[in-house]
């Protein structure tokens, strides 16, 4: 009964503290950052093949320090067109090289580069301006380059998203600050992204630089905004998962889908890793990645 009454008070009292760090922090960005107005610049902008509007749309943000695209972003983006999607590629890297360009054209329908500001959902949103046609293709999917993958046949992934009952289907869900869909993977149907909501989402998105007030304004605010008229779901839906795998450490709120790598790969079929599992100080199983991957899925570890 002690432990229990400690566990509670634990995570009763842990949010009231999270929202202060959290308001002490945002408090001081927005006092100290500069003054921004401009949007940010757009360095390189290039066609690619040609569009085709029966197919749906990937918005995909990409980075890389070295401002080269990795092998592994090539793989996720092919698996991508051969599962029927039209690619929007968007850097935020210094520069995209001539080859990146050459063999970026053979995937995608527009490729630019643009200033380092505000994050993917800036990115997004640029990409949804210079690319007003979007609201004629079958559907928009918003992805990046923070996952691995897939690290599973995705060919059908199209049909499974169009076939699910909800209008906004991403891969996984979180319950930190407000029921969400995490964004590096977000499917939005036709009535969704021809809204008045859809488009006022990203009118009202500015250049922020402070992490936690993205995930809080913008990937929280996306499923709170468009929840209200539109279904939302997930396909590895969290509580599914805590249930099947029997987890009792943190309440669901608290609790990240990736802190579950193993039975998502393994027992679920999950088709993404992402990237901070190999560089988180708090993985303690990071060791058994590559075993895992090589054991269970068909990803090339070569790249």
């Amino acid at each position: 009964m002690k432990n229990f009454i400690k566990w509670h008070l634990r995570w009763t009292v842990r949010p009231i503290i999270k929202d202060l760090k959290y308001f002490r922090q945002l408090s001081f960005y927005l006092l100290t950052r500069k003054s921004i107005s401009e949007k940010p610049l757009i360095r390189q902008y290039r066609e690619g093949l040609p569009p085709s509007y029966e197919r749906p749309v990937c918005l995909f943000c990409s980075y890389d320090k070295d401002s080269s695209v990795k092998e592994s972003v090539y793989y996720y983006l092919n698996a991508l067109k051969l599962a029927g999607f039209d690619i929007i590629f968007i850097s935020t890297s210094e520069t995209i090289g001539d080859t990146d360009l050459e063999k970026l054209s053979g995937y995608c329908i527009r490729i630019m580069c643009r200033e380092n500001r505000g994050y993917d959902f800036y990115g997004w949103k640029t990409a949804l301006e210079e690319y007003p046609q979007y609201k004629l293709h079958t559907a928009l999917l918003l992805a990046n380059d923070s996952v691995l993958g897939p690290l599973f046949d995705i060919s059908d992934i199209v049909a499974r998203l169009e076939n699910c009952d909800a209008d906004i289907i991403g891969m996984t869900n979180s319950f930190q600050f407000h029921p969400h869909l995490q964004s590096y993977f977000l499917y939005c149907k036709k009535n969704v992204i021809l809204s008045d909501e859809f488009a006022r989402f990203f009118q009202n998105v500015e250049v922020l630089e402070l992490k936690i007030a993205i995930i809080r304004k913008y990937e929280v605010g996306f499923s709170r905004l468009l929840g209200r008229r539109f279904r939302v779901m997930a396909l590895y839906d969290l509580r599914h998962l805590v249930a099947r795998v029997g987890y009792h450490e943190k309440p669901v709120k608290w609790v990240n889908p990736f802190l579950f790598w193993k039975p998502l790969i393994t027992e679920f079929k999950f088709p993404f890793l992402k990237k901070s599992l190999l560089t988180g100080k708090k993985v303690q199983d990071r060791g058994e990645i590559p075993k895992i991957l090589a054991r269970y899925t068909t990803y090339n570890l070569d790249i």
